[in-house]
């Protein structure tokens, strides 16, 4: 079982790089706003390009794919799902809407994860959404020769529940804890 316990961060220190960017992060997040009202159309068609190309490269690494036309069709509202990768990659969309606009009001916790989890899989006729997987899987790629390979395997299914459960507490207690 994986140990989710990252209590041996509050004794190390950060490395200056980290910090830096942290810091130009922070900087850059200040700016935004004076930017974002100044150059409203510029920003709303890179929030619109970024968001086509996180759900593409989201959904491709589950090898979830269809053409670019249809994935900007799709995450822009202007064309229904035609299959299933499309079912996905529209629950996708709406799950991202939800982390996005609304991400005061969600937290890590079992409830809000697998609400989350139900919207991805809401277009598909997918029965345990919103659920912990009842069978292992594994998240394989296709490589440019169009050969299958294992990029790495999941949590087996008998232990998601458990897993998730040390991983909400363990998030809950760093984020509680932060000095």
């Amino acid at each position: 079982m994986k140990k989710f316990d990252y209590s041996f961060l509050k004794n190390s220190l950060l490395p200056a790089n980290l910090i830096n960017i942290t810091s130009s992060i922070a900087e850059l997040k200040s700016l935004e706003n004076v930017r974002k009202k100044d150059f409203q159309k510029i920003f709303t068609k890179l929030e619109s390009i970024a968001k086509v190309q996180s759900v593409k490269g989201s959904n491709a690494i589950e090898g979830i794919v269809t053409s670019d036309k249809r994935i900007e069709e799709i995450v822009n509202n202007s064309s229904a799902p035609l299959n299933h990768n499309e079912e996905e990659i529209a629950g996708y969309r709406d799950a991202l809407d939800i982390i996005h606009n609304g991400f005061q009001n969600i937290d890590v916790i079992e409830r809000d994860i697998l609400n989350i989890h139900s919207v991805m899989l809401s277009y598909t006729n997918y029965q345990d959404k919103g659920k912990y997987k009842i069978t292992d899987n594994v998240i394989s790629e296709i490589d440019k020769d169009g050969n299958r390979k294992i990029r790495f395997y999941p949590t087996p299914a008998g232990q998601t529940k458990q897993a998730m459960e040390q991983m909400i507490l363990a998030f809950l207690d760093a984020r509680n804890d932060s000095m």
